[in-house]
């Protein structure tokens, strides 16, 4: 039973890591790349998100539960964190576009030089 759990696992991982490879090459040609472009989107996202951090955080002490320096600084990092993320997802986004299209020409080429 040990080893008929460990192989159902590695399959299940190996459909997840091919699912991934196909959803990522129709994500390049797909709206949700213009999405991630999208900056405003991202910030109200990102703007969402620490509102709800914070608040867990302010509910968690509220509940009793007791907070170290070390915890503020955490949280300010998290919330940082998720800002910062936000507000350099396009330029990545934009980048690897432009790195694909790059390759895409230079398979052309190659192609061309071989025919």
């Amino acid at each position: 039973m040990d080893i008929f759990t460990m192989l159902l696992s590695l399959l299940i991982i190996m459909g997840l890591i091919i699912g991934a490879t196909i959803r990522i090459n129709s994500l390049m040609k797909g709206k949700i790349i213009n999405t991630l472009l999208n900056k405003k989107i991202l910030l109200i996202i990102a703007s969402i998100l620490a509102f709800l951090f914070a608040l867990a955080f302010v509910i968690a002490y509220f509940d009793g539960f007791v907070y170290y320096w070390d915890d503020y600084l955490w949280l300010a990092f998290s919330i940082t964190l998720i800002f910062a993320v936000a507000n350099y997802i396009p330029t990545l986004v934009s980048f690897l576009r432009e790195v694909h299209q790059s390759n895409l020409e230079d398979i052309k080429e190659q192609e061309l030089k071989e025919v």
